[in-house]
């Protein structure tokens, strides 16, 4: 698979789903071995999406460089690896991506209405060869090499929502040619008896039934209901999908995990850049 930027600039603008803040961003061509990176123009700060820029976790993944932060850049993040996109300038004015309908979904369409530009050389992957494991008191995450009958990325995780929803496990097969129609449309979601924890946390100031699904009673207060009928777990995979691509190549391998979030994957990755013998980049034509 060649590299791939996009044809032309691409605008979205809109709320953070935790600042409240208002943000612009422009998706714009970038050469050739670029990367994706993230120019905050009012700040003047270019920041690597890049695994090492990640300065938190909290409900979200942030990245930061000299104490300029752009936070919440999985969705964003999840639709240019589902779309291939690995050379990339996404400027922002602001600290935080918009959140959108809580999904990838207007990020995709946006994206492929306007074209990608295929470039000249073949991307390189990153394969894994070694397995790797990260764990918290909650929760784990490993990544594997594939089996010989896979290809692509294959993400395989189990949930446990602790009474508040009903337990889901979800498999998804070679998810690099699979993303649009399995993942994209999933949105966000929360808990309503967590709601006021997270105000206290300053956190969800732009949150809203438009978008993110809120659970209550084990059901979604949603009057539209659900996209997928296990739309949280397909969530969680677009999540793992934003938090993986910033290892700054497509991951070919096995992803498992329980209980996963921005906090664990990142540690995952953490993990696996540890010793070269845990992977292997190459091209495959």
């Amino acid at each position: 698979m060649r590299n791939f930027s996009i044809q032309k600039p691409i605008s979205f603008s809109g709320v953070g789903l935790h600042s409240g803040v208002n943000t612009n961003i422009i998706l714009k061509p970038a050469e050739e071995n670029t990367g994706i990176f993230f120019n905050r123009t009012d700040l003047g700060k270019i920041i690597p999406a890049r695994w090492d820029h990640v300065v938190s976790t909290k409900f979200s993944t942030n990245l930061g460089l000299d104490d300029i932060e752009v936070k919440t850049v999985e969705h964003l993040l999840s639709a240019l690896a589902g779309l291939h996109i690995n050379n990339c300038e996404i400027s922002i004015d602001n600290l935080e991506v918009p959140i959108l309908d809580g999904s990838s979904k207007i990020f995709v369409d946006e994206i492929s209405k306007s074209g990608l530009k295929e470039q000249i050389n073949y991307q390189n992957i990153l394969e894994i060869k070694k397995p790797v494991r990260f764990e918290c008191d909650y929760g784990f995450a490993e990544l594997l090499p594939n089996e010989s009958v896979n290809e692509g990325l294959n993400i395989y995780l189990q949930s446990n929502f602790d009474g508040k929803y009903e337990d889901q496990d979800i498999t998804i097969q070679n998810l690099n040619g699979n993303y649009i129609d399995s993942i994209s449309k999933a949105r966000t979601f929360g808990f309503y008896h967590e709601i006021e924890y997270l105000k206290s946390q300053n956190l969800i100031k732009g949150g809203s039934l438009d978008n993110a699904i809120v659970i209550k009673d084990c059901k979604p207060l949603n009057k539209d209901g659900l996209r997928y009928e296990n739309e949280l777990m397909r969530h969680k995979v677009l999540d793992v999908v934003g938090d993986l691509y910033l290892a700054g190549y497509p991951i070919i391998g096995q992803y498992k995990g329980f209980k996963t979030g921005h906090f664990i994957t990142n540690n995952l990755l953490k993990e696996l850049f540890k010793s070269e013998d845990n992977y292997l980049i190459h091209q495959i034509h």
